[in-house]
């Protein structure tokens, strides 16, 4: 991911939105657990391998983890319709609570969407199918990725994500492990990772042939905000019903960047956008009012911290976290720009990273992450790093 915008663009939108919450000053309400320290990322771990699990259960061990990001994708567990798979999933929340640890639940759509949701019945639940080849790093890595999805207000992935959380929230609770898990990540709304975004990209934006034109698909598909929106609100909902106790996290994408230029009249939008985003978010704070995290999975040595996170925390109420940045894949983190030529991190700029995310907006400023999501290389590799910023988090 580069570098964001730092420029906070008000727009009478999100205006709008803002002025039909409840005053962020008037939410006084704790949220259920405390939720600040330092967490390993574990990236999707139906996706990995043996080793890279096993170095992740190392990691955990390092002083000052306080928590997991426990990542596992829709079709890990759900591989067939109502036919759910729990093991992997267990024996991670296992290891956590074996030591000790806060959990972040994240199950991921996007290019982990089952494919019986494309299905006809009776094996499957008759989704409409939008396939994409999208790219990393818009284009920079010079790698493509093909996924299919639904559009987040199709009515059968809506009452399908709906069925796959309550069963979740059964089968922790049947399982004793439901009171382990501290916060649970807002998704439904992905790409190839965690954070709420769609495909919106072509080959001219990314200057990749491989990419398909995102944009004129989602036009086809009848893309409208107002129809994404729906769908957010379907989704919200959803988890309210299954997790209506927890604290709730979410992965922003900044600079406007996280969904297709199509205004509500089908029209491309070709000047300033309304930043769907941040309205998307005032929706969430407004369903989970103090229990809100936003975050932005990408922090850098020597740059500002996302403004648009801080910009949830003043305008909508909510709290913030990081989490570093993957430039060095397997390795995690990397303390230099760009992604395509990387400097690894020392110990004093490991530690300058985490320390911008700590305080986004400086030391002085009483602004503090709640949380700084971490990989398990860097964890094993500086562990004094750890601990000092684990020391400053809590």
């Amino acid at each position: 991911m580069g570098k964001q915008n730092l420029l906070v663009r008000k727009s009478p939108e999100l205006a709008f939105w803002a002025a039909l919450l409840v005053c962020p000053l008037a939410r006084t309400q704790s949220p259920p657990a405390d939720l600040r320290g330092i967490y390993i990322y574990t990236n999707d771990v139906s996706q990995i391998t043996n080793a890279t699990a096993n170095a992740l259960t190392a990691s955990l061990n390092t002083p000052g983890v306080d928590g997991v990001s426990v990542v596992i994708g829709w079709t890990a567990i759900e591989p067939a319709m109502g036919q759910y798979q729990w093991t992997l999933l267990d024996q991670w929340i296992g290891k956590a609570v074996a030591l000790g640890k806060k959990i972040d639940l994240v199950v991921m759509a996007g290019n982990t969407t089952p494919s019986w949701l494309f299905q006809s019945a009776p094996d499957g639940a008759g989704a409409k199918p939008l396939n994409f080849t999208f790219s990393t790093h818009a284009g920079a890595t010079g790698t493509c990725d093909p996924e299919t999805i639904a559009a987040p207000w199709d009515s059968a992935f809506l009452s399908q994500w709906d069925s796959m959380l309550a069963a979740l929230a059964g089968h922790l609770k049947s399982a004793g492990t439901y009171s382990a898990v501290t916060l649970v990540r807002l998704t439904g709304i992905n790409r190839g990772s965690e954070e709420m975004r769609l495909p919106a990209e072509t080959a001219q934006s990314t200057g990749l042939a491989c990419v398909t034109d995102a944009i004129a698909t989602w036009r086809q598909a009848g893309y409208r905000p107002s129809l994404l929106t729906q769908g957010w609100n379907a989704i919200l909902g959803s988890f309210q019903k299954s997790f209506a106790d927890k604290s709730f996290s979410v992965s922003l994408i900044p600079t406007n960047a996280a969904f297709p230029p199509i205004a509500d009249d089908g029209s491309l939008i070709t000047g300033m956008r309304p930043d769907l985003t941040q309205m998307l978010l005032a929706s969430a704070s407004q369903k989970f009012p103090a229990h809100l995290v936003v975050q932005f999975d990408f922090l850098m040595p020597g740059e500002a911290a996302s403004s648009d996170v801080i910009q949830a925390v003043q305008h909508l109420g909510t709290m913030a976290a990081f989490q570093t940045n993957e430039y060095s894949g397997g390795q995690g983190a990397a303390c230099s720009e760009p992604v395509t030529n990387p400097t690894p991190c020392t110990a004093p700029t490991y530690l300058q990273l985490l320390e911008t995310g700590i305080y986004p907006l400086g030391k002085s400023n009483s602004l503090r992450a709640q949380y700084i999501e971490v990989f398990n290389a860097n964890a094993t590799a500086l562990p004094d790093d750890i601990m000092q910023a684990q020391v400053e988090e809590t």
